[in-house]
């Protein structure tokens, strides 16, 4: 079951991705999408405790480490010229690890029977 919070979060990223999808280039754009998918991440569970902060930082800790791995190789092949775009920008690179966190977090809680 979700929380105020989460519903708040879902409301914020669903308004959010058109929004930047239609004015990416403008500075401030994502805010409203990094915002919604900050509250369902870090939004409190039905039931938490120890095991549900353990998996929200572990599926921050992988979702970081891919993240970057993939802004080097991105960076690494717009400058060899194999690629037409960049992630130049930090904030695509929050959106990319918010985005991952979540995913992770939530087929880890799922898989392990964790979910009530």
């Amino acid at each position: 079951m979700l929380t105020f919070t989460k519903y708040l979060g879902i409301a914020f990223t669903l308004a959010g991705i058109p929004l930047l999808v239609a004015d990416y280039l403008h500075v401030g754009s994502e805010l409203l999408l990094i915002t919604g998918l900050f509250l369902i991440f870090f939004g409190k569970e039905k039931v938490e405790d120890e095991r549900a902060q353990k998996l929200r930082s572990e599926a921050l800790m992988i979702s970081f480490a891919v993240a970057y791995i993939a802004d080097v190789a991105i960076t690494y092949l717009y400058n060899g010229q194999g690629l037409i775009f960049s992630s130049h920008q930090p904030r695509y690179f929050v959106v990319v690890v918010l985005s991952l966190s979540i995913i992770i977090y939530y087929v880890k809680t799922f898989a392990t029977g964790y979910s009530k």
